[in-house]
């Protein structure tokens, strides 16, 4: 019987450590999309981003992260106090980087800069902002919209 409180203490242990091996962030940024026409260079659009929050859930056991938006787990790196997340896509007639860096203990500064390529259009999107941890009950409710 005294080892019940000593069982209690380490399940209880165990759940708190395993919580901190996911991060839930909130990013306000502010940023332009610009389009490109190719191969003439002409500028098509150049506006402000459409969503200026970002939401995401981080696993820092297995260095994966994904957006509010896309449910799919995307790999990172940690380096130092940031997040740094550097995806290269390569598909059928369509290639793009997604580059973006944010606070590994928030709140701090963040950053994107992706661009996009097809055969007719080079789309770049760059964004500063400031990331504020959030509960997880905040990524879940909005990853259902």
């Amino acid at each position: 019987m005294k080892y019940l409180p000593l069982l209690g203490a380490l399940l209880l242990s165990a759940t708190t450590a395993a919580a901190y091996d996911i991060l839930y962030v909130s990013c306000e940024m502010n940023g332009t999309n610009k389009i490109t026409a190719l191969p003439s260079g002409k500028v098509i659009a150049e506006r402000p981003l459409v969503v200026n929050t970002l939401l995401f859930k981080i696993d820092l056991t297995n260095n994966k992260m994904m957006s509010h938006t896309v449910a799919k787990w995307s790999d990172i790196r940690i380096k130092e106090n940031q997040i740094i997340q550097d995806d290269k896509v390569n598909e059928k007639g369509f290639s793009g980087q997604v580059r973006g860096v944010m606070p590994l203990k928030p709140p701090g500064p963040a950053t994107v800069h992706n661009w996009f390529k097809t055969m007719s259009e080079y789309k770049v999107i760059k964004a500063v902002g400031e990331c504020r941890e959030i509960d997880s009950s905040v990524f879940d409710e909005a990853s259902k919209q």
